[in-house]
């Protein structure tokens, strides 16, 4: 009788945990869904996060310019998936097309990396895979910042000069 009446008040402990959270998740979800994505984008740091890994591909490119050699690359590309996967973890966002997109351009910005670290040397084809996973993910990330210009009136800044290429037409 005792072991029941536990198992009772475990499982009204559980559901009361689980309320509580479902219930604090929706918290701060208030305003108009342009108002609650611009406040997502600025708490997530969207601009800068896109300007990151843009920033990484492009250190990848100037390490083996420079004659660093595959290693240099292997250590940006390390780095870049992390930064991937951490910006990943920011999802969802109020918009499901925008997180849609994000999901998909993390994604490629990681197995560019994989490709890039797994990768002997730059003239692989495996290394050849990092720059079309990289394209894009930069196609994708243009779409999100136009989105985001469209819903909300304002684009983050990426704290990157690259120019992302011509939209896929997802608005």
């Amino acid at each position: 009788m005792i072991g029941k009446w536990w198992l009772v008040l475990g499982a009204f402990v559980v559901a009361a945990v689980g309320v509580v959270a479902f219930v604090s998740l929706g918290h701060g979800a208030s305003g108009t869904p342009a108002q609650r994505l611009a406040s997502w984008v600025g708490s997530t740091s969207l601009g800068q996060d896109i300007g990151t890994l843009e920033g990484d591909g492009n250190d990848v490119r100037k390490a083996l310019a420079a004659g660093k050699g595959i290693t240099a690359a292997h250590t940006v590309c390390a780095a870049m998936a992390t930064s991937s996967q951490t910006f990943n973890d920011e999802l969802p966002s109020p918009d499901t097309v925008v997180t849609q997109l994000l999901a998909r351009a993390y994604g490629l910005e990681y197995d560019a990396a994989q490709a890039c670290y797994r990768s002997p040397a730059a003239s692989t084809p495996l290394f050849g895979a990092f720059g079309r996973d990289r394209a894009r993910a930069a196609v994708l990330f243009g779409d999100v910042l136009r989105r985001v210009r469209v819903l909300t009136g304002t684009t983050p800044p990426t704290t990157t000069t690259t120019v992302l290429p011509v939209t896929t037409g997802i608005l």
